[in-house]
């Protein structure tokens, strides 16, 4: 079934549909590492990516203290010339933003990022309330938006804007 509504909607090809569901049996995806296993920790990648996303369901993984201690861990270890790196995409970049270091401020104080624009999350959830309810507001209706999020003082440096 899921084949063929991602060829009808988003137009995939049976090559890339194919990879999907190599993916989707691999033993990675069937048992995939918890971040909250006691003694888990971020060293052993190059890269970490945190996903976006406005469902409610991502607030365990913008919220999680237990992700947010590995972030303060690993971020430093990004730092060139490194060959190890964060990404975030939409709301993921609030990840970052809610992980403070030991004086307070936010791994990306004094960095430069970009984040989902507010004027983009409020066009969806207006555009959209009548019949999603707040889905797009992912801490509800009347909540700060990504931007707001991410430009707290102890976010960034005066300097700095997202």
């Amino acid at each position: 079934m899921l084949e063929g509504i991602t060829q009808k909607l988003l137009g995939a090809t049976q090559s890339v549909i194919t990879l999907y569901s190599a993916m989707a049996t691999s033993e990675e995806w069937q048992h995939p590492l918890s971040w909250s296993e006691p003694g888990f920790s971020l060293d052993s990648f190059n890269l970490v990516l945190f996903p976006g996303g406005h469902d409610k369901a991502v607030r365990q993984l913008l919220d999680s203290s237990d992700v947010q201690k590995l972030v303060v861990d690993y971020f430093p270890k990004t730092h060139k010339p490194s060959n190890k790196a964060v990404a975030a995409v939409c709301h993921g970049v609030v990840v970052l933003a809610n992980s403070k270091r030991p004086d307070g401020k936010s791994v990306l104080y004094d960095c430069v990022t970009t984040t989902l624009p507010a004027t983009f999350e409020d066009v969806a959830f207006w555009g959209t309330r009548a019949f999603l309810g707040d889905y797009y507001k992912t801490y509800g209706a009347g909540s700060e938006d990504v931007e707001q999020s991410v430009r707290v003082p102890s976010h960034l440096s005066p300097s700095l804007s997202a």
